[in-house]
């Protein structure tokens, strides 16, 4: 599994694919829509490609 090679074997536990991104719980969602969800988020939403997320860069700047 390409995960597998990537992350190491703890990725089989650590990892939830869905499409619901409103069931998901945590502290932070990055995405580039609310579709699906990702408004309804209950931690902190991150819209990557908003006029205040536009990059990868902006995003770790905000959380470091």
């Amino acid at each position: 599994m390409w995960l597998e090679d990537k992350f190491g074997e703890s990725v089989n536990r650590k990892l939830i694919l869905t499409h619901r991104k409103d069931l998901v719980r945590g502290d932070i969602l990055i995405d580039d829509r609310p579709n699906n969800g990702a408004e309804k988020f209950q931690g902190e939403w991150i819209q990557f490609g908003s006029e205040m997320f536009q990059n990868w860069l902006s995003i770790l700047n905000y959380l470091l």
